[in-house]
């Protein structure tokens, strides 16, 4: 059964800051993409594999295929686990998946979105998922970079 040792938020999913830095300070081996839409894109899972470190492995699944088979696949792997959006987020945590802290990376500047820094902005929708999370004691990691000072949590609510 694989370990989820890490879940992120990141608009852009798998790129290089995720497969340079954060597979390596979290100590993974799998990186799980768990979004709808690029589990059926072919030309974005080869751009995105271009940034899987050679000791890692790269899946590309549903939402619902991660909830299902997650942990129980991948003999003794550990987990990274990226998403789209905290809704996605979220989905995870209420399906019941071991998950006690999300880290937010990049939410992209969209229509009526907030600044909270340079990398996230967020929305009306978005703040009602991040205080879903928290109100199931899900610590949110604030960092774009690991070597980044994290963000109190209270600047999304």
């Amino acid at each position: 059964m694989a370990e989820i040792v890490f879940t992120r938020i990141d608009d852009r999913l798998l790129h290089g800051q995720v497969g340079r830095e954060w597979v390596k300070a979290e100590d993974c081996d799998l990186i799980v993409v768990a979004n709808d839409e690029t589990s059926e894109d072919r030309q974005a899972q080869k751009l995105m594999n271009i940034a899987t470190p050679l000791f890692a492995e790269t899946v590309f699944w549903t939402i619902d295929r991660t909830i299902k088979e997650i942990e129980e696949t991948h003999e003794d792997s550990k987990a990274l686990i990226l998403v789209e959006s905290p809704e996605d987020a979220y989905k995870l945590v209420e399906a019941g998946l071991n998950i006690d802290t999300v880290n937010l990376g990049n939410m992209r500047e969209l229509p009526n979105k907030d600044k909270i820094n340079e990398n996230i902005y967020i929305g009306d929708s978005d703040r009602e998922y991040f205080k879903k999370l928290h109100d199931k004691n899900i610590s949110i990691d604030i960092r774009t970079l690991h070597s980044d000072k994290a963000l109190d949590e209270s600047v999304l609510f």
